[in-house]
């Protein structure tokens, strides 16, 4: 692998991360189509297996630092995080796995339908109930299920779509989701992260500069966001997220 290679993922890394932690969403659903899209501009081919296998990796370790951070919370909730954590935990297994079976075409029609999803989570407006809340533990299970097997495929952990389904389904207390929904995508990441590295989908070498800028630029983006107008952000990320679905769409046609 050359410096420009390197180079271009670290920048990628840089770029979907600090976007990700300005605005909270998971850094799957940028990464990946500037992982599929960019290296080819510079004459790297990079095929959706392998660009799903590298966002894997990617929302692996960020999660995994998202959930350290969270030691301690006391809005943790083990009520959601139990049954939903199993569910998705199966259900990215099954979605990682299900992306080698079938043709790769299935990973970019999975992240258009993603991203399309995404920019409407991004403005539902929600008014979650009180701590006292009761959840249906399979109800949550099935759901997490469902939300794992399509992160699986696209190499996502599905934080963008836990936290709005916990506020706007299951009525959840804001803080308890903002705590739980980045451990739940972490056990998910887990497993995607497991089955696309058995099944030779993540390249470890490609993968180093991306995580490194990763877990740099997350915590970045993270902090100018609390001085920035989360509005216009979240406006100029489902553009570009929409951008990324029209131009999946096309490449389909």
């Amino acid at each position: 692998m050359d410096t420009t290679l390197i180079l271009l993922l670290f920048v990628i890394g840089a770029f979907g991360s600090f976007i990700s932690g300005l605005v909270g969403i998971g850094g799957a659903i940028v990464i990946y189509p500037m992982v599929l899209f960019i290296p080819p501009l510079f004459g790297y081919e990079i095929s959706p297996g392998i660009a799903s296998g590298l966002t894997a990796a990617q929302v692996f370790f960020s999660t995994m630092s998202g959930s350290l951070s969270q030691r301690g919370n006391p809005d943790l909730n083990k009520n959601i995080i139990l049954p939903m954590g199993t569910g998705i935990l199966l259900g990215s297994l099954l979605g990682a796995y299900s992306a080698t079976i079938f043709d790769e075409s299935l990973i970019n029609i999975v992240y258009t339908f993603l991203a399309i999803l995404a920019v409407f989570l991004m403005f539902v407006k929600v008014k979650p109930e009180n701590e006292r809340t009761k959840f249906n533990k399979t109800t949550l299970f099935i759901t997490a299920l469902v939300i794992g097997i399509l992160s699986g495929i696209v190499g996502a952990g599905g934080a963008f779509i836990i936290l709005p389904v916990l506020l706007a389904i299951f009525k959840a207390p804001f803080r308890s989701v903002v705590a739980s929904s980045i451990v739940i995508a972490f056990i998910s990441s887990v497993g995607t992260f497991i089955m696309k590295s058995m099944t030779g989908q993540i390249d470890f070498m490609m993968m180093l500069p991306l995580v490194i800028a990763s877990l740099l630029f997350a915590p970045i983006g993270t902090k100018v966001s609390k001085k920035t107008n989360q509005k216009i952000l979240r406006i100029i990320l489902a553009l570009l997220i929409a951008l990324a679905a029209i131009k999946m769409i096309m490449n389909m046609i």
